[in-house]
């Protein structure tokens, strides 16, 4: 019984957090008649920290996550081989993004943006009927605003 209540207790304060648009720790220290009372103690500047970590994260080119690598080959016919296969991945999957890229002298064809791997699985499993070799790789330019 004790341990159903301490839950609830501390589920309270969860719940005006989903329901509030406010700092974490502002909503945790509102006083609410009838229920305990939690206070935080944070170091000014905790939240402008945090604001600006956003914002550089959005300023880079991504971050480290990862994709499917459809197809890698060289050279011309590398990169003829690139454009068929992304042709082919959005004639199946059209709301999908597929990144085309070289890097000398290797073209690839990745799609996804997951930060971790296992997100990535349940499209490889779909994709592995039409690419039977793909698999997933670490990307270190996953773009923040698709994850």
């Amino acid at each position: 019984m004790k341990k159903a209540i301490v839950f609830l207790l501390l589920l309270c304060p969860l719940l005006v957090i989903a329901q509030e648009d406010r700092s974490l720790s502002g909503s945790l220290q509102q006083s609410v008649e009838g229920q305990g009372a939690i206070t935080i103690y944070d170091m000014n500047g905790v939240e402008e920290l945090l604001t600006i970590q956003k914002e550089v994260n959005q300023r880079m080119d991504g971050v480290d996550g990862f994709r499917i690598q459809l197809f890698s080959g060289l050279g011309p016919t590398g990169k003829r081989n690139a454009l068929r296969v992304k042709s082919k991945f959005l004639s199946r999957f059209p709301d999908y993004d597929v990144d085309v890229s070289f890097t000398s002298p290797n073209w690839r064809v990745r799609v996804g943006n997951y930060r971790h791997r296992h997100e990535a699985l349940p499209l490889l499993n779909d994709l592995r009927e039409l690419f039977p070799n793909c698999y997933i790789v670490k990307d270190g330019s996953v773009d923040m605003n698709k994850l």
